[in-house]
């Protein structure tokens, strides 16, 4: 049986918002990670039998509490450098949604380890539709002295260790099948690693691994999601930086030179940031978004402001514009938050964005903030939209000055 709850009893936003959520991530770019409210067993997966009984009882241990805390309750394998260093790469499925493992297999000829699928799914009031948000895999593995015999272990080591890999300065590029280096776009991936740094006065990374595959998709399955909502406007194309230095590099027109996820990595570990607005928009800056170049998206925000006369930087910052889609609630986001880093580091230089970067997340904090960084400071309350409509105007035609 799947265990799902109804959309009224989770409250849970429609599925468009959740990954207009995703995508517009806060600063630190993690999920808040919610304990599972059940956790069912399919009819396949039969717990009289010793092992399947333990590792049963080993993910609902986990999911009860599905933190970093995990290692030191031993239900997180330490054997390996990746499960020390970076873990459980799947921590978006843990969203308070009940959850049923749908199978359970060894791993190879032995039984030293298995192999875990957990789907994540909710219903309509009615309980008639059910709707998958995720379907997550883990793996089992036998260890002496393990609460329950086995701990936990990712997926990423395991299932891309045949993958193609070439490293060039600090990152290591790792190629799904059917994927191929790109020389020009590695050099330029490398070079920007260490120009960003410099540029923001912070220590580069010790080392990157970025996997390259044909789709966002391609990516995800070997970190441990086979399945999770993307927006189909994306066409299933997309990337992520992730703890641990691991960069998805899921669009082949931009292979291995994913900037706006480099961008991410640098700077996410190193240069402190408390608000979404300046975690995209500088990824945007720096290395454009959704495969479109920093001035492409200038040009995406002027056709939006264009659209809505009435529209104001409050209603973009709380995701409330009118009649937007999904892809212009995030184009307008990350494109306005662009703008405004490009205006304040021509003020104020790297202070001014360290300062930026600190402000409160909430919006009517943010804005008057950010008006007094831009030098706003009389009781006007129309004068930081009517900026931004005029700045979007004059960058997306080539001109700066204020």
């Amino acid at each position: 049986m799947i265990a799902i709850l109804t959309r009224h009893a989770l409250r849970l936003r429609p599925l468009t918002a959740i990954i207009v959520v995703a995508a517009l991530a806060t600063a630190d770019r993690a999920v808040a990670q919610v304990s599972t409210p059940r956790v069912n067993v399919s009819f396949g997966i039969d717990t009289t039998v010793k092992d399947a009984n333990d590792v049963v009882r080993l993910v609902r241990a986990y999911l009860a509490k599905p933190d970093s805390s995990a290692r030191s309750r031993g239900l997180w394998s330490t054997a390996t450098d990746f499960d020390r260093r970076v873990g459980d790469l799947t921590s978006e499925v843990y969203q308070g949604l009940p959850a049923t493992i749908i199978s359970l297999a060894p791993d190879g000829l032995d039984d030293t380890a298995y192999v875990i699928r957990v789907l994540y799914a909710y219903a309509d009031s009615t309980g008639q539709s059910i709707n998958p948000v995720a379907l997550q895999r883990l793996y089992a593995i036998r260890e002496s002295g393990a609460p329950f015999n086995f701990r936990l272990s990712g997926t990423l080591p395991r299932l891309t260790r045949e993958w193609q890999q070439r490293t060039e300065g600090r990152i290591t590029f790792w190629y799904a099948p059917g994927q191929h280096p790109n020389p020009e776009r590695i050099f330029r991936a490398s070079s920007f690693v260490d120009s960003v740094s410099k540029l923001f006065q912070v220590s580069p990374p010790e080392h990157l691994d970025m996997y390259v595959g044909r789709s966002l998709e391609d990516v995800q399955r070997a970190t441990g999601l086979d399945f999770f909502p993307t927006a189909s406007v994306d066409r299933g194309l997309g990337g992520r930086a992730m703890g641990g230095g691991i960069v998805l590099a899921g669009n082949p027109a931009l292979g291995e030179a994913y900037l706006h996820e480099l961008a991410h990595a640098i700077l996410g570990p190193t240069f402190p940031i408390r608000n979404g607005l300046f975690n995209e928009g500088v990824a945007t800056w720096l290395g454009g978004s959704r495969g479109r170049t920093p001035q492409q998206m200038y040009a995406r925000l002027l056709q939006i402001q264009t659209a809505r006369p009435a529209l104001t930087l409050g209603q973009v910052l709380t995701n409330s514009i009118p009649d937007a889609t999904a892809e212009e609630l995030t184009e307008a986001f990350t494109a306005t938050g662009a703008l405004l880093v490009d205006a304040v580091y021509r003020r104020s230089g790297i202070t001014g964005l360290r300062a930026f970067a600190q402000l409160n997340q909430n919006p009517s904090a943010l804005l008057p903030a950010l008006a007094a960084q831009l030098g706003f400071t009389g009781s006007d309350p129309g004068a930081l939209d009517r900026w931004w409509r005029s700045q979007t105007a004059r960058i997306t035609s080539g001109r700066t000055e204020r």
